[in-house]
């Protein structure tokens, strides 16, 4: 199908270019491709035939390329406000590990449904996502219509899916030898983190990511807690504990970054690791450090280094949605207030964050429509403004993802008889958490 979405009021670009009373075009090619369009009367002067031509009234709507969750645990929408304003360790022991032990394969399934539909509602169209029966987790992707790179968890000492590390790592191989070639969805693997995998788990696990040339993914510099455990343990620091392992390049993501040193931004940048930005469950969970954001962009800048960062939600249970236009802002914010400073974390910065999908290997070549009829987004002095400060994930009003309508009208096209069998099986799931 080809979609025409005319008289946009607003449209910005992968590049965050701004047009105003614009038409925009998508259409998908011979190949698979999708080729977008944007100009004035792209009507009459694409020719356009009416028959298989989807026109969509963009009065009062701002196009955006689609939003990107780079990293985020969707089945955990099972545990939403299961636990709130505890202290990590104890909420890790009493809380989510205790319940995350009763979940069945069957459990992830409809929770990774949830999630998605989560997303799409916010206008996320791809997302990175760590958790276990992560084909349960692939499945529901599909079923949605998102785009994925979903990594096979491995920790040392074994998940509910897997009770040790040898069948974690030849289950991880073989998802990934399995959905290898798939377009919307990207197997890859992640060692959860260097106090849960050894440094013979890490060697392994980037010999399979080098092997089917995939992501790996890893929490790293969390807490204060891990990284001095580390200094005292190996007498060295995370990120050069991984350089020195050869894990740190430019298919690595890592996740957090909160209490990494200036020669640590460096490394970072220099390998062209790409890194996941999670301030909202930083600052839930009292995290205390602040990703050296500022640092990071500096260095890129004057030593023409890819300091690639996006932005991600961690899982709700640390956050409590999944909404990335609202990280936006919180990213913006926390950052200003870090370091006094009102110029870091500007408009064009956070944005780029927001739509980064090429840091999880996609192409960004899908649409949002952001409704602009809400009082909230009134004035319009700038765009970017509106979406970044004033917008929140309840202003999405169409999704377009690979060229397919997935919400019209802030409507889901999936039959109501779905929606609520996902409903009805989450609400009996919750039944057996404590």
């Amino acid at each position: 199908m080809t979609i025409l979405i005319k008289n946009l009021s607003y449209s910005i670009d992968n590049n965050l270019n701004v047009y105003k009373n614009i038409d925009l075009l998508i259409k998908k090619e011979e190949n698979g491709k999708i080729k977008i369009t944007i100009g004035k009367n792209l009507m009459e002067k694409e020719n356009l035939n009416q028959k298989d031509l989807k026109i969509i009234d963009g009065k009062n709507k701002c196009a955006m390329p689609g939003l990107t969750n780079t990293h985020t645990h969707i089945p955990m929408t099972l545990l939403r406000g299961i636990s709130d304003d505890m202290i990590l360790h104890d909420w890790l022991k009493e809380k989510i590990w205790v319940n995350e032990a009763k979940l069945t394969k069957e459990d992830v399934y409809y929770g990774s449904l949830l999630g998605c539909l989560e997303m799409l509602r916010f206008g996320i169209t791809s997302f990175n996502d760590m958790y276990f029966f992560s084909e349960e987790i692939l499945k529901a992707t599909k079923e949605i219509g998102l785009k994925g790179t979903i990594c096979y968890p491995i920790i040392d000492f074994g998940t509910p899916e897997h009770s040790n590390l040898d069948k974690l790592l030849n289950g991880a191989e073989n998802f990934i030898k399995k959905y290898k070639d798939e377009k919307t969805v990207k197997p890859a693997i992640a060692p959860h983190a260097p106090y849960t995998c050894s440094e013979n788990t890490y060697i392994k696990c980037k010999e399979i990511a080098n092997k089917y040339n995939t992501i790996l993914h890893t929490h790293i510099s969390e807490t204060r807690y891990e990284v001095v455990e580390m200094e005292n343990n190996k007498n060295i620091r995370p990120v050069d504990y991984l350089n020195n392992l050869n894990i740190l390049d430019k298919n690595t993501i890592v996740a957090h970054c909160v209490w990494i040193t200036k020669d640590e931004a460096k490394t970072l940048t220099k390998t062209e690791t790409k890194i996941s930005h999670c301030p909202t469950s930083n600052m839930k969970l009292a995290s205390g450090g602040v990703m050296p954001l500022v640092e990071l962009l500096e260095y890129n800048k004057y030593n023409k280094y890819n300091a690639n960062i996006s932005l991600g939600t961690d899982g709700v249970a640390s956050n409590n949605n999944m909404d990335i236009l609202e990280q936006m802002k919180i990213t913006s914010l926390l950052h200003k207030a870090h370091r006094w400073d009102p110029t870091v974390a500007d408009l064009n910065t956070v944005l780029k964050m927001g739509i980064n999908s090429q840091s999880i290997g996609f192409e960004n070549n899908d649409i949002i429509l952001i409704d602009l009829g809400a009082p909230h987004l009134r004035p319009i002095h700038n765009i970017k403004s509106n979406i970044v400060y004033s917008a929140n994930g309840n202003d999405v009003d169409t999704v377009i993802i690979n060229g397919k309508i997935l919400m019209e009208n802030k409507k889901f096209v999936f039959e109501d008889k779905f929606i609520n069998n996902i409903y009805n099986n989450v609400d009996i799931i919750k039944e057996k958490f404590v």
